[in-house]
């Protein structure tokens, strides 16, 4: 019975674990590791029961706890705060080419490093070999951010060595991440504030859902491969790009963004994504998405040259942002708040709605959310009444089908 589980067991078996790898690294690998399950994401395993140190996961796990410590207004209350709203691009042509959209997020990084400002860059990085081991790089270089450059559509280990590595060196970082990740790093820090310092700018990727990896293994069955598969890239050398790998005959293959996002990867999204408070990165200096262009409503995804969306949410972000265009880094256009509606449509229903599946997890749990300082209230009731029913009535039944599992 869930009454007889520990915090780490309960946080699993309700869904909500993202599979970070924060209490790996809070309790160490030889009391807990986070090991691949079945279903394609990753999981704890407990070996040694240690109260104290569940006591730091029930405070700092971000599937439990999304705190925002960034104020915004009420006409602020569906995007969150915004100093600088842009779209814009590298001005670096190779940087531009390999990232997701613009290049911003790698080019932020490179010139943090090149700039000073930063000894590292924290980023998820993927392995040419295996695309099951996605986890935290350190990058100290600019061709170790550009291995790093582009999505990854898939389950990522982010923490699970990252109180190590704060441990043995004193590196300032800019750390790059998901806003779940901004949010984990944000409660580490605010459990261990010895390391608060550590961290001089945060970069949020906007979100949609973390994949399982076998969305990525249904799109490798799809054509038939031959693996082990290699050089496997969910997007980047273009805008969007494309999903593709080399089979272990060398052969090549290659499935558009629609296709492959579109149709197979957003199939099988995590549990914990659909209750998401936000994707939009409310807590980082700097957010970073898709500056999508629209065509009948809907964006368009024809291959073109790649533009980010752009937002400084703190001074620090703004700032740098601002030298860098200074120094020809990266370009930018100033951008009207409802143009985000536009570019990001999905964006804009998550946060509208997102308190009514926040209430309809406690009805079907009893476990209370800790998402705070969002305004979930206020946006929900920009959304008709017959669809917050609708949105409600769904998560719980989705929460009831995954319990029984």
């Amino acid at each position: 019975m869930l009454m007889n589980l520990s915090v780490i067991e309960k946080i699993d078996k309700y869904g909500l674990c993202l599979g970070c790898g924060l209490c790996e690294s809070v309790f160490g690998k030889e009391n807990l590791e986070m090991r691949l399950g079945e279903d394609g994401f990753f999981h704890p395993k407990i070996k040694n029961h240690d109260e104290e140190k569940e006591k730091i996961i029930q405070k700092t796990c971000p599937g439990l706890n999304i705190i925002n410590d960034i104020p915004f207004e009420k006409n602020e209350m569906v995007w969150g705060h915004i100093e600088q709203l842009s779209a814009g691009y590298s001005l670096d042509q190779e940087i531009r080419t390999k990232g997701s959209s613009g290049g911003i997020v790698s080019a932020i990084g490179i010139f943090m490093l090149e700039s000073g400002k930063a000894d590292a860059v924290l980023q998820i990085g993927g392995d040419a070999a295996d695309y099951l081991r996605n986890q935290l790089q350190v990058s100290k270089t600019r061709e170790e951010v550009l291995r790093c450059a582009s999505s990854k559509y898939a389950p990522a280990l982010v923490f699970n060595n990252i109180l190590k590595l704060f441990e043995e060196n004193e590196d300032r970082y800019c750390f790059i991440g998901k806003p779940c990740d901004i949010s984990a790093l944000k409660n580490i820090l605010a459990e261990y504030p010895q390391y608060s310092a550590r961290i001089v700018l945060t970069v949020s990727i906007m979100c949609a859902g973390i994949p399982s990896f076998i969305g990525t293994k249904a799109i490798i069955t799809d054509f038939h491969a031959k693996e082990p598969v290699h050089n496997l890239s969910y997007r980047g050398g273009g805008w969007p790009g494309y999903f593709t790998f080399t089979d272990s005959l060398k052969k090549t293959f290659k499935r558009t963004y629609n296709d492959s996002w579109g149709k197979t990867l957003n199939q099988h999204l995590h549990f914990r994504c659909k209750v998401c408070p936000e994707g939009i990165g409310i807590q980082a200096d700097i957010a970073v998405g898709d500056a999508w262009e629209t065509k009948d409503g809907y964006p368009d995804f024809t291959e073109k040259e790649g533009v980010s969306l752009v937002i400084a949410r703190t001074l620090r972000g703004k700032d740098l942002l601002s030298e860098s265009e200074k120094m020809r880094k990266m370009s930018f256009v100033p951008q009207k708040i409802q143009s985000l509606r536009l570019m990001q449509p999905y964006q804009y229903t998550r946060r509208t709605r997102a308190a009514s599946r926040r209430f309809a997890f406690f009805l079907a749990t009893g476990v209370k959310l800790n998402f705070r300082n969002l305004r979930l209230y206020e946006t929900l009731w920009l959304t008709k009444k017959h669809l917050i029913l609708k949105d409600a009535w769904g998560t719980f039944k989705r929460v009831i089908k995954f319990r029984r599992r």
